[in-house]
């Protein structure tokens, strides 16, 4: 569609109806069109973010993190999921970067926590803020109900997906088969 949305289109006077049917028509399947709207939806706000001079990884971190501060680097990486060592070189980058700061708790010493820094904070706090808003722009542009019943599927599908064994979400067939 050269990068125009179908509301954009719309507005420009262009049909829209040709361009969605030919996306109907590939049958593709629900992880390709997961995927392609969760590129769509965080593109704009990754432009922003690297605006900030902060990478993707650490924006997740980052918004993970003003969330919930203090999380544990297990917690930490499942919630961006993030394997270990990329969350590792990740938070060892904020680190240096005075955004975050590991700390260990005096009542377990096995655990490490990750907090946000004062100046992780302000860095933060206009991205939670730009997110927010891109977040109400996209549930306006796609209608409330219809996000609200979208947001809900996915959270069963979360749901239904996490209570599989580890085995059936993993097994799949090799590309070629």
């Amino acid at each position: 569609m050269d990068g125009l949305s179908f509301a954009q289109a719309g507005r420009l006077g262009t049909d829209v109806a040709p361009i969605r049917q030919d996306l109907r028509e590939r049958e593709e399947s629900l992880i390709d069109l997961l995927s392609r709207a969760s590129h769509l939806l965080s593109e704009g706000l990754l432009h922003q973010v690297k605006e900030y001079g902060i990478s993707a990884s650490e924006w997740r971190v980052l918004a993970a993190l003003s969330q919930r501060d203090g999380m544990a680097m297990t917690e930490l990486a499942e919630h961006v999921l993030f394997k270990q060592p990329t969350l590792t070189k990740a938070i060892d980058r904020m680190e240096r970067g005075q955004l975050v700061q590991r700390r260990t708790p005096i009542e377990d010493r096995r655990r490490t926590l990750v907090h946000l820094t004062e100046r992780g904070r302000r860095v933060a706090a206009p991205l939670v803020a730009r997110a927010r808003q891109h977040a109400i722009a996209v549930s306006r542009a796609f209608g409330e109900a219809p996000s609200r019943e979208l947001k809900e599927a996915l959270l069963q599908l979360i749901e239904r997906v996490q209570e599989m064994p580890r085995e059936a979400r993993t097994r799949g067939r090799s590309v070629g088969d």
